[in-house]
């Protein structure tokens, strides 16, 4: 993914207390790693790392050598699953790979550690030491956890062309240029951070690789000396984005901000284009999904506030169309399933080895989302699994949740057993119960029908989503005794 045309000595990479690496010694480091993957054919390469100079270099040596790399954890389920040639553990898990079948390989520079699959046939197989033959389809690049589902086999297959494809619509749609430098304040193992190395790297830009939480001071301290030039978060980040930060921000060269992962309040869209634009800056609103590669439609800033609520509109190259969907209460004109067509769009999904063979599965995606078009741009009002029957009335729990959605009080709506909506919420009970209230009435049910549960915090995914799954396993524990609400308290505390 490196730029063929990229001035030698331009800083690429930056690390935290390191020497930046120019993209001439950021490919020789890249060589080094290619020599520990060289296979006699088309090899599965797992990297259990995040976001640290030796996944990088893997990642992009696998793709080099036409390999498949996998971004997913090193669990005794998923190797076994797919029995990937290649495993570079993340830190302090390396002991457990040889119990797994695995033993170390070469040296390697950079702090690389790769560790080879043992062949499983005798050494005097005149057919072949591995147990493999060519069963990787040709054009597969990459195997990204599906959201949410990180840690189980579940994976979705992206091509190369797709791959290639949709980081040149990112460039084009932000005008990513040579000039520019971002930080990683996203986990690259999933599809929107990155989609920031990509767009980055292959536009001959910089990157400057920390793990730290992008609310931190000091991430702040190193993308400020690094010259960052621009922040892609989701909106837990945004939402908490205080006045220390709108301070911070100030001492930095940050002239982009993006934001995808779920949907951003509008009045918190329009305070950041607000700050943006105050810095001559930009705020992109963008929409995207792991099947899609990454990006699937963006928001010009130039468009705000006219289209706020809009996630905007194709990125080059694509195009959004609306499938019709039974009606629910509250449903939009013209509101329907939204479908894809475009770079980017995956090959299909694989639970094991046995499906890496097969090739492009899927030429229009259904998104699973619901929307709107309206004049070209894309209006996104919730998702076709969370419309549900209370009493045998249709409803969106998405358009609910906006219903009773308040700034600073934290509350997600889920459906619970025997016709009941949950409303969990984490910020002040007599506000919650207000809610509460308004959604019975926009519901036109009994006051049984609709619970109120208080938390300390919304539960949230690896990629900084609400985590709905968990939500509704509390929701299956009914009644709102103290008791019952403490227990559900503790259980998704231990598990935030």
């Amino acid at each position: 993914m490196t730029h063929d045309n990229a001035v030698p000595r331009l800083p690429a990479v930056s690390v935290a207390g390191a020497q930046a690496l120019t993209y001439g010694e950021l490919a020789a480091l890249v060589g080094t790693v290619e020599r520990a993957l060289r296979h006699d054919r088309k090899a599965l390469v797992l990297c259990a790392g995040d976001r640290d100079l030796p996944t990088l270099l893997a990642y992009l040596a696998g793709l080099r050598l036409g390999h498949t790399v996998m971004f997913m954890p090193a669990s005794a389920e998923i190797l076994s699953a797919y029995q990937p040639e290649f495993v570079l553990p993340a830190p302090g898990t390396e002991p457990g790979l040889r119990d797994l079948g695995y033993v170390p390989g070469e040296d390697v520079t950079a702090g690389v550690s790769v560790f080879r699959r043992r062949p499983t046939r005798p050494a005097n197989d005149s057919h072949t030491n591995d147990i493999h033959t060519n069963d990787i389809h040709e054009d597969t690049a990459l195997l990204l956890a599906t959201s949410g589902s990180t840690g189980s086999p579940k994976a979705v297959r992206l091509s190369y062309s797709g791959l290639a494809g949709n980081t040149a619509a990112v460039i084009r749609a932000l005008g990513i240029t040579a000039a520019d430098c971002a930080p990683t304040t996203l986990p690259i193992t999933h599809a929107y951070g990155l989609s920031v190395v990509n767009s980055h790297l292959s536009a001959g830009a910089g990157i400057m690789l920390s793990n730290r939480s992008p609310l931190s001071l000091a991430m702040w301290d190193e993308l400020t000396r690094a010259g960052a030039t621009s922040l892609a978060a989701v909106p837990t980040t945004y939402a908490a984005f205080g006045p220390a930060h709108v301070a911070l921000l100030e001492r930095t060269r940050i002239h982009t901000m993006t934001q995808a992962g779920a949907r951003l309040a509008d009045e918190l869209t329009v305070r950041l284009w607000r700050l943006m634009a105050q810095r001559n800056g930009r705020f992109f609103v963008m929409y995207g999904q792991t099947e899609a590669t990454s990006r699937i439609a963006c928001l010009d800033p130039a468009d705000l506030p006219a289209r706020l609520g809009s996630v905007g509109v194709a990125v080059p190259g694509g195009t959004v169309t609306i499938r019709p969907t039974p009606a629910h209460v509250g449903a939009r004109p013209g509101e329907g399933a939204v479908q894809y067509v475009g770079p980017g769009v995956m090959l299909g999904y694989a639970t094991s080895r046995a499906d890496l063979g097969r090739g492009a599965e899927v030429g229009i995606l259904d998104t699973g989302d619901l929307g709107y078009l309206r004049e070209g741009y894309l209006y996104l009002t919730g998702r076709t699994k969370r419309i549900v029957k209370v009493l045998g009335v249709r409803a969106s729990l998405d358009d609910l949740e906006r219903m009773v959605e308040r700034p600073g009080q934290p509350a997600a709506v889920v459906s619970g057993a025997d016709d009941v909506v949950c409303l969990f919420g984490a910020g002040d009970p007599a506000v919650h119960e207000a809610q509460r209230r308004q959604l019975v009435d926009s519901l036109g049910v009994p006051n049984r029908h609709v619970e109120f549960r208080a938390v300390e915090r919304l539960p949230l995914t690896s990629g900084g989503k609400v985590d709905y799954r968990r939500l509704v396993a509390a929701a299956a524990t009914r009644g709102r005794s103290g008791g019952e609400v403490g227990e559900v308290a503790r259980a998704l505390r231990s598990r935030t």
